[in-house]
């Protein structure tokens, strides 16, 4: 599996749809941050504009666009920039009823927006999620890279918009792909991935990236810097500070890391112990393992593997 399959197979969240909506100018809506969640925007038809109160960076949303915060930011989103603008809850408290076009507006030039969210879990760092930038928007002629995407976002709107039996599964796979799609779109477009920090630049990068394909494929493998550097072709010192550089982390640290992501899938598997676990991601006591658990998620290995089989 390569490494973006695998960061997206570790990943654990759900995603919601806020509303299939139907604006008409003029319109203006503060939408609410949370952290944890990404929020979404998938535009049908029309354009809007999109800005920050903490940033001053603004955006012009057209037809068949979409854009992503992974940061948990909120947003102002108007059909121009001198609308008014309303608190997103104080007008919709609720989300609407299944199957139906949410409406919203003054009566004119309309603008249709699938609007969303992804949530989080997060108990467990992931590092594709952390490497995020805070906004990634997708232009139309961008999402050239990732056919399938413009037709998931047809697809969507569609079944939100009906509510036939089969649709909230339906939904959900969409919003999956959808997620999944966007950050490979926006890793195609950006392929120094220049705007982010992180995993997504460390994997970009030949080196870099060729000792976390080796780390992802043999996480239980007894890696050292000097392993690491060897098979990537560099020497230890000038690998240890490219990598620290580019991942701010250092090879051990994130070595630790994306073996307790590792520890934390064979729990969900339903693997019967933590001397188990311990063994299949490269440690051989299962003190030291127990002490990086903790040290990384926040918990002993024991107490967090009860939590999850009581979830599943």
């Amino acid at each position: 599996m390569d490494c973006l399959s695998d960061a997206l197979n570790r990943i654990r969240f759900k995603s919601y749809i806020h509303c299939n909506s139907e604006f008409t100018a003029p319109w203006g809506l503060r939408m609410p941050g949370f952290q944890g969640h990404a929020a979404f925007l998938v535009m049908l038809r029309g354009g809007c504009v999109v800005s920050f109160e903490d940033s001053k960076d603004t955006y012009s949303l057209a037809a068949g666009e979409v854009m992503l915060l992974p940061r948990g930011s909120g947003c102002i989103i108007q059909d121009n920039a001198n609308s008014t603008v309303f608190d997103f809850m104080d007008v919709k408290p609720g989300p609407a009823p299944k199957g139906e076009i949410w409406h919203y507006g003054g009566g004119g030039a309309l603008t249709s927006i699938l609007m969303g969210c992804f949530e989080f879990d997060m108990r467990v760092k992931n590092p594709l999620v952390e490497s995020l930038p805070g906004v990634m928007y997708l232009k139309a002629e961008q999402l050239q890279s990732e056919p399938w995407l413009d037709t998931t976002m047809r697809f969507l709107a569609s079944e939100t918009a009906n509510n036939r039996p089969g649709s909230d599964i339906l939904v959900g796979r969409l919003t999956d792909m959808l997620f999944i799609q966007i950050v490979r779109a926006f890793m195609t477009q950006h392929k120094d991935c220049a705007g982010s920090t992180g995993w997504l630049k460390g994997l970009a990068d030949p080196e870099i990236g060729a000792a976390l394909r080796l780390i992802h494929e043999k996480p239980s493998a007894p890696w050292t810097v000097a392993t690491l550097a060897k098979e990537v072709g560099m020497s230890r010192t000038t690998f240890a500070v490219k990598f620290a550089n580019l991942m701010t982390s250092t090879p051990m640290d994130y070595l630790t890391s994306w073996r307790m992501q590792e520890a934390v899938s064979l729990m969900e598997q339903g693997e019967e112990s933590v001397s188990a676990i311990a063994s299949a991601v490269g440690y051989t006591s299962e003190a030291a393992f127990a002490k990086a658990f903790k040290r990384e998620i926040g918990a002993a290995p024991g107490a967090f593997r009860r939590n999850v089989l009581t979830r599943v």
